[in-house]
C-alpha cells in the first residue's frame, strides 16, 4: 500500500513535469510566443496537471472505452480547472487566466480547446501512460519510492511557502507597477490591456527605463508576472 501511495506521489510530478514541458516550451514554439517559466511555482511543475492526470486515472479504468474516458476526462479537467480559476482569483482578486477569446469559453475559466485537449490527454493517461509508469516506478525498492517521494513532496511545500510569501500584497504591488507603467508611456492607450506588448513596447523606446523598473521586482514576482500577463488586468465579475 506504501509503495502504491508513493507511486501515486511520483506520478503527481512526472506529469506535473510534463505540464511545465508542454506550457513553458511545447505551446510558446507552436504558437510563436517567447519561451518563459510557466506556472504558478517556482520549480518546474504545474500541479494542475499533476491533479488532473492522478484524478481521472484513478476515477476512470483502463477497460471504459475511448469515448467514454474522453468526454468524463475532459469534464472533470475542465471542473478543475475552472475551480481553480475560481480560487485563486478569490484569494488574489486577479484573473489568472482568461480565455474569453476563445470560442464557446465559460466565464473565460474553461473554453472548448481546453475540453477538446483534456480528453485527448485523459484518454491518453488513462489509456497508456498511468497503467506502464505505475509498472515502471514500483520496479523500485520501498525505501527509494519513500525517499523520493518525500523528498519531491517537501521540496514542492518549501517552493510553496516561498511563493505564497511572494504573493503577500501582490495585488498591491501589481497596481503599483501599472502605475509606474502608464507613466512611462502614457501614449500607449492599451497599456492595461496588453501587458507583454506594453513591456515590449517600453524595453525598445526606452530600455534603460525598463531595466529601472525591473530591478525593483523581486525575480519571483518578475517571472509570475511573465508567466501570467492577465493579473495585470483588471478583475472581471464572472456573467
Amino acid at each position: 500500500m506504501v509503495d502504491y501511495i508513493c507511486a501515486l506521489i511520483i506520478s503527481f510530478f512526472v506529469y506535473g513535469f510534463a505540464g511545465w514541458i508542454w506550457e513553458s516550451f511545447l505551446c510558446p514554439l507552436i504558437t510563436g510566443h517567447r519561451i518563459k517559466n510557466s506556472g504558478f511555482l517556482n520549480g518546474p511543475i504545474v500541479p494542475i496537471y499533476g491533479v488532473g492526470a492522478l484524478t481521472v486515472s484513478l476515477l476512470f479504468s483502463s477497460q471504459e472505452t475511448y469515448l467514454s474516458i474522453f468526454i468524463e476526462g475532459a469534464f472533470v479537467a475542465c471542473v478543475i480547472e475552472y475551480l481553480t480559476s475560481w480560487a485563486m482569483e478569490a484569494l488574489y482578486h486577479r484573473r489568472w487566466w482568461d480565455y474569453s477569446d476563445k470560442a464557446f469559453h465559460v466565464n473565460g475559466r474553461v473554453c472548448l480547446e481546453g475540453f477538446l485537449v483534456f480528453g485527448l490527454f485523459s484518454v491518453i493517461c488513462v489509456k497508456h501512460v498511468q497503467p506502464a509508469l505505475l509498472t515502471k516506478i514500483l520496479q523500485y525498492h520501498s525505501l527509494t519510492l519513500v525517499i523520493v517521494a518525500t523528498a519531491l513532496t517537501t521540496i514542492l511545500i518549501l517552493d510553496l511557502c516561498f511563493t505564497v510569501i511572494t504573493l503577500t500584497h501582490f495585488n498591491e504591488r501589481v497596481e503599483e507597477f501599472i502605475k509606474e507603467m502608464e507613466k512611462v508611456i502614457e501614449e500607449f492607450e492599451e497599456s492595461k490591456e496588453a501587458f507583454e506588448d506594453t513591456m515590449e513596447f517600453v524595453k525598445q523606446v526606452n530600455h534603460e527605463k525598463y531595466m529601472e523598473l525591473m530591478k525593483h521586482r523581486k525575480y519571483s514576482e518578475r517571472r509570475i508576472l511573465k508567466a501570467f500577463p492577465q493579473l495585470t488586468h483588471k478583475k472581471k465579475k464572472d456573467e
